[in-house]
């Protein structure tokens, strides 16, 4: 952002501009989202635009981060709940957090799961991914029965879920995460995370 809103008539603004870019990134995609519709559905002047944001990229890059910062945070509460539970019930409590809201929400998830791919460096990929792996090693570690390896169990799951969800739209789009496409996918991908947890050597007490 140019500069963050201080003031709550400008906190408004700036969110109307944020949820306007949702509303019109849903109707016709990024490539034809344009800064003259977001301000008219947002109900502001493009002056306003311009005062927060540089251009129509960074906004599309804020949208992901609070997104993605928005479903970390429900991870990070699932973790805090499930903190002394068995490691099959963490990892369930884990995927219901942060794959269920995805799969139920897929046509905005497939738009920000390629736009993230646009707008976002490498370096700054890198960082949210490593973020997420901590996630899960921290829920991994704090259950019942912990894998005797946390970390390499923490980035197994992430890229099986994070993997089998965003490849799903991206390639498919969100009829291949929505109604029973997404419950089969919801489904295999429990399966095998399940499995592949159940596998896992256990600390010893």
């Amino acid at each position: 952002m140019r500069r963050r809103p201080r003031q709550s008539r400008a906190r408004a603004s700036s969110q109307a501009l944020q949820e306007a870019f949702v509303r019109v990134l849903l109707d016709v995609g990024y490539e034809k989202t344009t800064v003259r519709e977001v301000v008219a559905v947002a109900g502001v002047g493009v002056g306003t635009f311009y005062e927060y944001f540089g251009n129509m990229q960074a906004l599309a890059a804020l949208a992901v981060h609070q997104h993605v910062k928005a479903l970390a945070q429900q991870a990070r509460a699932a973790a805090r709940r499930s903190a002394g539970l068995p490691l099959a019930q963490v990892v369930a409590v884990q995927l219901d957090a942060q794959a269920a809201p995805v799969l139920g929400h897929a046509a905005l998830w497939a738009q920000l799961f390629a736009l993230e791919r646009q707008v976002s460096t490498r370096e700054a990929f890198a960082r949210q991914y490593e973020a997420w792996v901590e996630l899960w090693r921290t829920a991994l570690a704090a259950a019942l029965d912990p894998p005797q390896h946390p970390a390499g169990a923490a980035r197994m799951l992430h890229t099986m879920t994070y993997g089998s969800v965003s490849q799903a739209l991206l390639s498919r789009g969100a009829a291949g995460a929505q109604g029973a496409a997404g419950a089969q996918l919801g489904a295999e991908l429990a399966r095998a995370a399940q499995a592949y947890a159940a596998a896992l050597p256990r600390r010893l007490a």
